[in-house]
């Protein structure tokens, strides 16, 4: 049973709409005395406001003082910052700071553990040691290990594309926290986004495997895999030219759910972009220049009757 204080999800939605609009700026004076009635008619509305004026205020201020002050601490002065030499109040601080830290950057572990890591706008062609090469999409992140003859890479974050050379018949293998792709010599594609592996093969033969699933499937030319989690679902692709847009500075996609293309957009943007609301399950066609964000984004818009407010420089909501 519902507590007598406590909005319902409908009503989280409808104030995280209301946040938004006002954010922006962008409410006539009849749309004002709307929002006033409908925080008025209900105590849950207004409690609903409330909580998601504090998140918003969680979320933003720590970013907006890391963007500006970027700033840098030691492990011994990390250290330092112990409940026997501060108080609960600072270390709350702190907790907001480390909070801010993982909302600008939230890939900084990734980029830790990686050896290649891309910025936000370039598309980056690598020679491996064994003379493959891997085309790196914007915002990703790629570990390598070719000691003792191994093969293998692990795409951490992004996308990637693979020309694997063939070498004495030694595998070519490549892992995301999904799956694993193993080759001898082929052209294919690995987007590690959404959380879960697409594989999609131009040129040769790839087998998947899952976690759980060793054997996995065999695919050729034509062929793409969905990996999530232990589940792998095949399917054969009209034009693999499509999956490969991305080299050329456009996204192109069919019948992509809003929220899986806003997580593919977001790669090549500065900020954090939120979809809110029913929109993010609705499904989309179209081609979209990575170079112009905020104008992908109105085109999204515009194609299935939504709003953007970028709330600020670190955060655009579509709604």
């Amino acid at each position: 049973m519902q507590a007598a204080f406590e909005p319902t999800d409908q009503q989280k939605d409808e104030a995280a709409l209301w946040h938004t609009r006002r954010a922006g700026g962008s409410l006539s004076a009849a749309q004002e005395d709307e929002f006033e009635n409908w925080l008025n008619s209900d105590r849950n509305n207004r409690l609903a406001f409330d909580q998601m004026r504090v998140l918003w205020a969680q979320i933003e201020d720590p970013a907006r003082r890391l963007s500006t002050n970027r700033p840098k601490m030691s492990l011994s002065r990390f250290r330092s910052w112990s409940p026997s030499h501060r108080s609960f109040a600072a270390m709350a601080g702190m907790a907001a700071i480390v909070g801010g830290i993982f909302f600008l950057q939230p890939d900084i572990i990734g980029n830790i553990q990686a050896d290649i890591v891309t910025d936000h706008t370039t598309v980056t062609p690598i020679e491996l040691p064994d003379g493959s090469v891997v085309q790196l999409a914007a915002n990703s992140a790629l570990a390598t290990d070719f000691a003792n003859g191994h093969r293998d890479v692990e795409l951490l974050r992004g996308q990637a594309f693979f020309d694997v050379v063939h070498r004495n018949g030694d595998p070519f293998r490549v892992h995301t926290g999904d799956a694993t792709i193993r080759v001898v010599g082929t052209r294919f594609n690995v987007d590690y986004l959404s959380h879960q592996t697409i594989v999609v093969v131009e040129d040769g033969a790839v087998r998947v495997s899952s976690n759980r699933d060793a054997d996995g499937v065999l695919l050729g030319p034509g062929q793409q895999v969905a990996v999530r989690g232990d589940a792998l679902a095949t399917s054969k692709i009209e034009d693999v030219n499509l999956a490969l847009t991305w080299m050329k500075g456009r996204l192109s996609v069919r019948n992509m759910r809003v929220a899986d293309l806003m997580t593919r957009l977001e790669n090549y943007s500065d900020g954090k972009i939120v979809v809110v609301g029913k929109i993010a399950g609705r499904s989309i066609s179209g081609s979209f220049p990575t170079t112009d964000i905020a104008g992908s984004l109105e085109t999204v818009a515009d194609a299935i009757g939504a709003s953007v407010v970028k709330t600020s420089p670190w955060l655009t909501v579509i709604y």
